[in-house]
């Protein structure tokens, strides 16, 4: 792999850093709207577990990009479903309230097309491996 590959391999992986990142709080926030808007009980129990999966993940994810594998796509593209699902859901469960609503929807939304772009630039990265010529013990 040449150095401009590598550069820009690196960079990506930053750059997906802070948007998974960005995401984890956005989950964190998530479950914190839960709390302050006192949705119906069953839309509160989806904001805190959906958000508490999506900042777990995501956080993982922007954890990994010092990793030598940098960025899990399967992980990126499960908090983007994730994200569908926030969209959707004040919907299926008849959220009544403006704040809980806006909240599920405009989080999800930016949930899903963050998570959606980290998954596809990560789709056909060429992943660095360990070398085999490491330090035997």
């Amino acid at each position: 792999m040449s150095e401009t590959t590598t550069n820009a391999r690196t960079r990506a992986d930053t750059i997906g850093g802070y948007i998974s990142a960005a995401v984890a709080l956005v989950g964190a926030w998530i479950v914190i709207s839960a709390f302050l808007y006192s949705p119906p009980a069953a839309n509160f129990w989806n904001d805190v577990i959906v958000g508490a999966a999506i900042g777990i993940i995501a956080g993982y994810n922007a954890l990994r990009t010092d990793d030598v594998e940098g960025i899990n796509t399967g992980a990126a593209a499960l908090v983007a479903l994730l994200g569908l699902w926030m969209v959707v859901a004040p919907f299926l469960f008849e959220v009544l309230t403006d704040g809980a609503f806006w909240s599920d929807v405009v989080s999800g939304a930016i949930v899903a097309v963050l998570a959606g772009y980290n998954a596809y630039q990560g789709r056909g990265a060429e992943r660095r491996t360990r070398t085999t010529d490491a330090e035997t013990r």
